[in-house]
């Protein structure tokens, strides 16, 4: 009969009047009339009675009206527990399904719902849980997903009752069979999921009890853990390991409860962890020994006392034990669920929470290079919600600790952090700071990530290596050296890194003044900058800001003066006056920072050997400072210098060709006395750029360099180069180029100086042909090369060979044109007198000058011509082109430039005048 009263309470319970009539119907058609009917069909008519009034109200009023009544609720708790019993009881179950089973098991979970949550006055939820105990064994099964939501339900109902007073049996009856109850139910349905995972979902549901503010709740659910763990244990022992890493996030989620407030949760979470160790133990054959077991047992002991710092001081030595059972991938798990729980209760959890991270990074740092960024991007993501400074201190700690030993992969991670830099990774680095031994070794690392660009890439050999060669984006690494330089002790004038910092962050303002600027693309993560950055956060302002700052510790206040006051900065900041910067800062290092000379110097050759063009190109700016000092010759480092820089020469890149030669022709200020021992490179290279001119200015500074080189050198050492200089030196005399032509004007000059004996007569015919010229543009427009040419032509005079002539070379002012017209004439009239034939020819070369892209050089022409026509004899006058020479100095009445104009027609009155007395001579003086 029992179970037609079961039916009874059951369709009572429907939803829908409909549906219960539908199925009253159904049994009355399939009921057996003649067994019992009566009694049967009675039995659940009766359970339906009193509801038939209800069936024609709504669906929702009839099931609220009906669970009101506790009675009610406990005898069809009852009904089901007895229906699950008698299905349980059939043979051949194996085949048979409870087809009704999730309808009641949604009915019994409305009615553990509606319990409330912080009252027990009826033993209503107790006898639902186990109602779905019951039910739990009936097939079909429920899912995994319907376990954990039947669980999180039930837990949910009893896991907030505060335990009874002493003095109400009846209650703690009621709350001792809740808990009874529950755990029973938990058990039951474990049983389905006896294996890791059910056992994780299991642990997850109690989770956030066992992280609860309310110490009752945190109680119950550390037992309900216990539980879990002793029928997890009991049921299948080693059978099944644990997964990967699952061990060390149990463990992580109960290590900090070990110094909850409360005693009985302290207690409760040491046995959960003794049971996870034993398991642990069992499935990996680790054998604990008798020494560790004893102190697990004493500090348990321990454990019974309320002196907060004891236990804490507990926990640690705990941890220690602990430790030995883990390997790398369950102290990863560990510290990520560690790191996880942060903030979510109180202080105390937290400080036994990084004690534990800190206890196991000291004692396996060293085995967790592979575990490095894993452990430290747990610890980073968290950092900046906790909140009190001293968990915040140990956190950071570990992070120090993990860079000790595997400096490059914690470089790399930390600086793949976005931009601009978070308050958690800015105190890290000010932790850093603190320290230093340890943050100059930081700073080498950082030096590293910049030198990287500037070396051919190698293949990794290690591990480090990996991190080390990864990429990161060079403004966070500029932004972290900065802070470091900073932050870190005032005093310290860092010596043993001062010169390759302040050579690294050069090369790094190099690269930012061309292509090289843009960051690298990093596949390996998304660089994400949150937001625009500030203006002041570019790889230039930071990398001059770091060099002040450097500067400033060398506590030469001179120098830091000078290097503002002479603008080095501002140079140095502009691309376009970038190498200008460049140059003026090495020069002032030589010769203010002396300690440093010889390293600076090893640096640029160094960098000289780079393959990234803009370190070369700012390395031979350096070097051009250091050829001028005796530096490199008293370090023996001149040869490599002059090799590196005669690849330079060779290059393509303008820059560098002109620096390079640059730098060659100092070799004549710092170490005069080798410039014979390399004459044969330095000319040779110095030449090539005059016969094969790029630029202007590389033929212009290999000029210079020859000038500067033949000051040191000897007729004799010049050897066949002389004849190829001042050939070469002779065509650019009419260069449309100023510069050019004053270049070749003094180098010019320093041949006339080398000249000796051996030299003498071919260079007597090289000023012969360079005559005109050297006349001509000592009226040059450019003033500095007028100037030059003036000093070369009165040097040369020495080669005519005549001691009228050089009485009147001496010092004259450049502008002063009637002075330049007096020694003009006295030429002419020396000439006329020795070699009137030179003198016909300098005037058939001075009048293809008329002609000249310059008026200046138009005017001097004209009056060159007109000077030489009066001193000419009538003997060459005959041989004049009159005609001709009138039409060249007739077009030039046309010429925009007045200066020009009147200069032409002064010159066609001497030529008329010439003329005249060209018909009118006698045969006696034609001869």
């Amino acid at each position: 009969g029992f179970l037609y009263r079961a039916l009874g309470f059951t369709l009572a319970t429907g939803l829908e009047a409909d549906k219960v009539e539908v199925l009253l119907l159904e049994l009355l058609y399939k009921t057996d009339y003649g067994n019992d009917f009566d009694r049967e069909v009675k039995t659940v008519l009766n359970v339906l009675h009193e509801f038939e009034e209800k069936i024609q109200e709504s669906e929702q009023s009839w099931q609220i009206g009906a669970w009101r009544d506790i009675s009610l609720k406990m005898a069809f708790m009852k009904s089901v527990v007895h229906v699950a019993n008698a299905v349980k009881n059939i043979k051949d179950l194996d085949d048979f399904l409870f087809t009704q089973k999730m309808t009641l098991t949604g009915i019994i979970t409305v009615i553990i719902k509606a319990e409330p949550t912080d009252n027990l006055v009826s033993p209503v939820r107790t006898m639902a849980m186990d109602a779905l105990l019951h039910l739990s064994k009936l097939k079909p099964f429920y899912s995994t997903e319907e376990n954990s939501e039947l669980m999180d339900i039930s837990i949910h109902s009893v896991i907030s009752l505060q335990a009874p007073g002493e003095d109400n049996e009846s209650i703690k009856t009621l709350y001792a069979n809740a808990l009874c109850a529950l755990e029973q139910l938990m058990e039951g349905l474990m049983q389905r999921q006896l294996d890791p995972k059910g056992l994780q979902d299991m642990v997850h549901l109690l989770e956030k009890w066992i992280l609860s503010e309310k110490e009752w709740e945190r109680e119950k659910a550390m037992n309900l853990h216990l539980h879990l763990m002793q029928t997890y244990v009991h049921s299948i022992g080693v059978c099944i390991p644990l997964k990967l890493g699952q061990f060390g996030t149990l463990v992580g989620l109960i290590a900090p409860c070990i110094c909850d407030s409360h005693r009985r949760t302290r207690m409760a979470s040491m046995d959960v962890l003794s049971s996870l160790l034993d398991l642990h133990a069992s499935q990996t054959c680790h054998s604990w020994g008798a020494s560790k077991e004893w102190e697990l047992a004493k500090c348990k002991e321990e454990l019974e006392g309320l002196h907060e710092e004891k236990i804490s001081s507990v926990s640690s030595r705990i941890a220690k034990v602990a430790c030995v059972q883990f390997n790398c991938d369950e102290v990863v798990s560990l510290i990520q669920k560690l790191c996880e729980n942060l903030g979510a209760m109180d202080l105390q959890h937290d400080r036994a929470s990084v004690t534990w991270i800190g206890t196991f990074l000291q004692m396996r740092v060293k085995e967790l290079e592979d575990k490095v960024a894993e452990i430290l991007g747990a610890i980073l993501v968290h950092l900046p919600v906790v909140d009190h400074l001293e968990v915040r201190r140990l956190l950071i700690e570990g992070i120090l600790l993990l860079a000790h030993y595997h400096q490059e992969t914690v470089l790399t991670s930390l600086l793949r952090q976005p931009l601009p830099m978070e308050s958690h990774l800015t105190e890290v680095w000010l932790a850093v700071a603190e320290n230093m031994p340890f943050a100059r070794t930081m700073l080498h690392g950082l030096m590293g990530r910049l030198q990287s660009r500037f070396t051919p890439r190698a293949n990794a050999t290690s591990k480090a290596d990996i991190w080390r060669l990864a990429a990161v984006d060079p403004l966070m690494t500029l932004c972290t050296i900065h802070l470091l330089i900073e932050k870190m002790h005032k005093d310290d004038e860092l010596p043993d890194i001062f010169p390759d910092l302040i050579y690294t962050l050069l090369l790094q303002l190099s690269s930012s003044q061309g292509p090289e600027a843009v960051s690298p693309v990093l596949k390996t993560w998304r660089l994400v900058h949150t937001g625009t950055l500030p203006e002041e956060i570019n790889l230039q302002r930071i990398t001059i800001k770091s060099m002040q700052l450097l500067f400033k510790r060398l506590n030469n206040e001179w120098l830091v003066h000078a290097l503002e006051e002479q603008g080095v900065w501002a140079l140095l900041e502009s691309s376009s006056t970038f190498l200008q910067g460049v140059g003026l800062l090495a020069r002032l290092c030589m010769r203010n920072v002396e300690g440093y000379r010889q390293r600076l110097s090893e640096l640029v050759l160094r960098g000289m050997d780079s393959e990234v063009l803009s370190c070369r190109v700012s390395s031979t700016a350096a070097c051009v400072e250091f050829m001028s000092d005796p530096i490199l010759y008293q370090e023996k480092l001149l040869k490599p210098a002059v090799l590196m820089l005669e690849k330079g020469v060779d290059q393509e890149d303008v820059a560098l060709r002109v620096l390079s030669l640059r730098a060659l022709g100092n070799m004549a200020l710092g170490a005069p006395k080798k410039v014979r021992q390399y004459r044969k490179l330095l000319l040779e290279k110095c030449l090539c750029s005059l016969r094969e001119p790029m630029s202007a200015s590389v033929t212009s500074e290999g000029m210079e360099a020859l000038a500067k080189i033949l000051a040191e050198l000897r007729e004799g050492d010049v050897g066949s180069s002389f004849d190829a200089i001042s050939e070469q030196c002779r065509a650019f005399f009419n260069n449309e180029s100023g510069l050019l032509r004053l270049k070749a004007f003094i180098l010019f000059g320093k041949l006339a100086k080398v000249v000796r004996i051996s030299k003498k007569h071919f260079f007597k015919e090289e000023v012969k042909k360079a005559w005109i010229p050297l006349m001509l543009h000592c009226q040059d427009p450019c003033s500095d090369a007028a100037r030059a040419c003036t000093a070369t032509m009165f040097q040369c005079v020495r080669f005519w060979g005549w001691k009228a002539l050089e009485s009147s070379s001496g010092p004259r002012d450049a502008s002063a044109a009637d002075e330049m017209t007096v020694f003009q004439i006295t030429l002419c009239s020396v000439l006329t007198q020795k070699k009137p034939a030179i003198l016909y020819g300098f005037l058939l070369e001075t009048m293809t000058y008329v002609t000249s892209n310059l008026s200046r050089i138009r005017i001097a022409a004209c009056n060159l011509a007109g000077i030489i026509m009066k001193q000419m004899s009538t003997h060459y006058l005959k041989k004049l082109d009159f005609p001709a020479l009138r039409n060249s100095l007739q077009e030039l009445q046309l010429d925009s430039d007045p200066g020009v104009r009147r200069a032409a027609l002064e010159t066609l009155r001497v030529l008329d005048t010439c003329s005249q007395h060209r018909l009118l001579a006698s045969p006696e003086g034609i001869s």
